[in-house]
């Protein structure tokens, strides 16, 4: 009799020993999905004909890279999108004058939420993480034929949350569709306020 108990034990150990090694082969067989690539497109803004000789680009944001900074981790950095939306958009097309644009904000930050401590919400899917995107710069126009000249300041802001679910693939697309839709506010404001402004903007 003890002799049949030790074989059964040993015989239950073994083909535990067996299901765990399979369980953890299948784990290290398993792939995780690509990361989500950042598909911002400045192209998709229609260009505007500028009442200047040239456009130039000034960065004056120094981007931090501490919690909850999380710009410096995206690629290209904020203030490239920024920078290449300009440059699609603003389109020198005078014999004179210049059309500066100085970038002083382009900020993306992700921030955990603060969430309720109860058991209702504990099995619920609540949001969990917070991200926002911040730009901000003067559009400086400079115009010695009839002294013209300007000032305008852009500031678009969009912010998006993510449940607790969410995958590190589902918080970049939300840093991705958050860049996409801060920048195509921005486009709106300059486009509304260039409108404001006297011969800048070539027909």
């Amino acid at each position: 009799m003890y002799r049949l108990v030790s074989r059964l034990t040993l015989s239950s150990r073994i083909l535990f020993g067996v299901l765990l090694c399979g369980v953890l082969l299948s784990g290290c067989g398993a792939t995780s999905a690509p990361p989500v690539p950042v598909m911002i497109n400045s192209e998709i803004f229609s260009p505007l004909s500028v009442n200047a000789r040239k456009l130039t680009i000034v960065e004056n944001w120094q981007m931090p890279v501490t919690a909850p900074y999380v710009g410096h981790r995206q690629t290209p950095y904020p203030s490239n999108l920024v920078s290449s939306w300009a440059s699609t958009v603003l389109v020198p097309a005078g014999g004179s004058g210049e059309l500066i644009l100085d970038i002083s904000r382009a900020a993306v930050t992700q921030e955990k939420l603060v969430r309720e401590d109860s058991l209702t919400k504990t099995l619920t899917d609540e949001q969990d993480v917070r991200v926002r995107v911040e730009l901000e710069a003067q559009l400086m126009w400079l115009q010695p034929v009839g002294d013209a000249q300007a000032r305008i300041t852009l500031s678009a802001v969009h912010s998006a949350t993510v449940a607790e679910s969410a995958t590190a693939n589902d918080v970049q697309a939300a840093i991705n569709d958050s860049l996409q839709a801060a920048l195509a506010a921005l486009d709106m404001q300059a486009r509304t306020e260039l409108a404001k402004v006297d011969n800048i903007v070539l027909q």
